[in-house]
């Protein structure tokens, strides 16, 4: 049985994008989304270990990568003998993807349950940080 997106988080450590995807797959997608371009494993690995005590090793950073390819948030391409990534979505977009999922399958597998869950948790947000919220969202729906 495939285990479900919100199984998986409350097994992981760590908080936002950290929770969502591994600590290295995190660290890489945050340098990415920064970056905003067109970028190599070599680049990616040197702006790595720039900031790091603990070196990480090309072959791990190609691996990351390759997976994050897979998983469909990078887009690569063959430029000689090496690939050349990008990102497919801004932070934002993945984010607001990756809670859709979760929610979704909230509300799938335990229905009016997991909606009485989400007015709860709603109702105990600060009502400046809900007002936030909703003009963010209001002005996300009028950009579309």
């Amino acid at each position: 049985m495939k285990r479900r997106s919100y199984q998986q988080l409350a097994r992981r450590m760590g908080r936002g994008v950290e929770k969502l995807l591994g600590e290295l797959e995190a660290e890489i997608m945050t340098l990415l989304w920064a970056e905003n371009g067109t970028v190599t494993v070599r680049d990616v690995l040197r702006k790595l270990n720039a900031q790091r005590d603990h070196l990480v090793a090309y072959t791990t950073v190609m691996t990351v990568m390759s997976r994050l390819a897979e998983k469909g948030l990078l887009e690569r391409a063959l430029s000689g003998k090496s690939y050349e990534y990008r990102i497919v979505q801004s932070r934002d977009e993945f984010l607001r993807h990756a809670s859709e999922k979760i929610a979704t399958e909230l509300i799938a597998d335990f229905g009016e349950i997991a909606v009485a869950g989400f007015v709860s948790a709603l109702e105990r947000v600060d009502s400046r940080r809900l007002d936030e919220l909703r003009s963010s969202f209001e002005a996300e729906d009028r950009a579309r």
